[in-house]
């Protein structure tokens, strides 16, 4: 069990490192990021892709890259959905006061870092509850209904 916990707390760790920088390196951008594709990632969505990844894993490095890859796509979506919720008023009255692009993306940080942590913590709550279904008896079962579920919210714009 120390390893499965050292191993989602590493992957939850660096996927939010690189989420954050990847996160101000597209505020930072002057493009408008379309970030409806990382709609997959929703929380039942990353929850069967976690069960599907311990269950079908064995090596510790192989799982770790793919929970950093799904934690970095997870907290990218979260982030970019939380600083874009940001009425776009309110960016441009910020950027009409003088500060740059860079002030921008570090004030936008700094404004949603709270729900950054809190996304954390779901994170590495879904990852312990993904490992304790894949233990059980029917994780494929339940991976399914949880992607099922997942594809459902996703058509219904519900996340």
């Amino acid at each position: 069990m120390l390893s499965v916990s050292l191993l989602i707390l590493m992957s939850g760790a660096l996927g939010l490192l690189i989420s954050i920088i990847f996160s101000f390196l597209i505020v930072l951008s002057n493009s408008f990021f379309k970030y409806g594709s990382f709609r997959l990632f929703n929380e039942i969505m990353v929850l069967g892709l976690a069960i599907y990844g311990w269950f079908y894993t064995d090596s510790f490095m192989i799982r770790l890259l793919f929970f950093v890859v799904l934690s970095s796509l997870y907290h990218l979506y979260r982030i970019i959905s939380e600083i874009y919720s940001i009425d776009a008023r309110f960016r441009t009255l910020v950027l009409a006061l003088g500060k740059d692009r860079i002030e921008y993306a570090t004030f936008s940080l700094k404004r949603v870092r709270r729900r950054i942590f809190g996304t954390f913590f779901k994170y590495i709550a879904i990852l312990f509850a993904a490992y304790s279904v894949s233990q059980s008896l029917h994780p494929l079962l339940i991976g399914g209904i949880s992607f099922i579920v997942g594809v459902i919210i996703i058509l219904l714009r519900l996340d």
